[in-house]
């Protein structure tokens, strides 16, 4: 069984109703059926609630907890303690299926691989209206930015056992800090080249200064202190400003190979990789 979690909040206020209906409805159409649903919702005061209550009410919903919290990962948190499924997959209130069978997909991945997860493409609908973008999943960028996006991956459960939940004292990067801990840890995955996603510009990544600071913390507590890099340090690798002295310190320092060859694919694509 898949558990789908779901965190949400206020998408009636935030105008991201019509792109809930949308992920009910691909959903809903889903060829793979052995699925339970349980979404978070934040404690919701504008419509949200009776949304989701009938929603829960034609079955599409099988666990529905509203009540306050801090942040995105607390409320995912709270769903994978319900999550009785092998594998997880987090689906946000305004992201939907760009096929009917992403989960047989992903399955058949597991069966015929021996993998962890697996992860697809994306596509970024604009908000005003505009052309819509690919974003493609890489491993080789992992150690200094966002590989993969949760909603194009299938997770096994054990990962989370064994790695832990989401660090909820970053709002905003503790997904991050998940995904290279497991990279980290020796977990394999199998990529998709294709778009299996459909997901919503902007969302709690707008705050641009508050991103830069999250995530240097997370290289840093990740790989950079274990490596005598400084918090500065990381930031210049993050913000792609590595000049070529801390290139050397960089190659000198860090004995993780994983790291290592993410940091010089960095290095030799600073043009490609500064403005993203």
């Amino acid at each position: 069984m898949i558990s789908i979690i779901t965190p949400c909040k206020d998408i009636v206020k935030q105008g991201r109703e019509p792109f809930f209906h949308k992920m009910m409805s691909t959903l809903k159409a889903q060829t793979y059926k052995n699925w339970e649903h349980i979404l978070v919702d934040g404690g919701s005061k504008d419509g949200t609630v009776e949304i989701c209550k009938k929603y829960q009410e034609e079955g599409l919903i099988d666990q529905f907890i509203s009540e306050p919290d801090d942040n995105l990962h607390q409320a995912l948190n709270k769903g994978l303690k319900y999550a009785k499924g092998e594998y997880i997959y987090i689906m946000n209130s305004d992201n939907y299926f760009a096929i009917n069978n992403f989960f047989d997909r992903s399955l058949e991945a597991f069966r015929d691989n021996e993998i962890d997860y697996t992860h697809a493409d994306r596509i970024i609908v604009k908000r005003n209206g505009g052309p819509s973008t690919i974003k493609k999943g890489d491993e080789r960028v992992a150690f200094f930015r966002m590989p993969f996006r949760w909603q194009t991956m299938l997770i096994k459960k054990s990962v989370y056992d064994e790695i832990g939940v989401f660090d909820e004292k970053y709002f905003i990067a503790s997904d991050y800090k998940f995904m290279m801990q497991m990279i980290l840890s020796g977990k394999k995955g199998f990529y998709f080249p294709e778009n299996f996603i459909y997901t919503l510009d902007g969302g709690i990544t707008q705050d641009r200064q508050k991103c830069i600071d999250e995530v240097s913390s997370v290289l840093y507590e990740v790989y950079g202190k274990r490596y005598n890099l400084t918090l500065e340090e990381c930031r210049k690798t993050y913000l792609r400003t590595i000049s070529p002295t801390l290139y050397r310190k960089i190659l000198s320092n860090i004995s993780n190979e994983k790291i290592k060859q993410s940091l010089k694919y960095c290095y030799e694509n600073l043009n490609e990789y500064k403005s993203k």
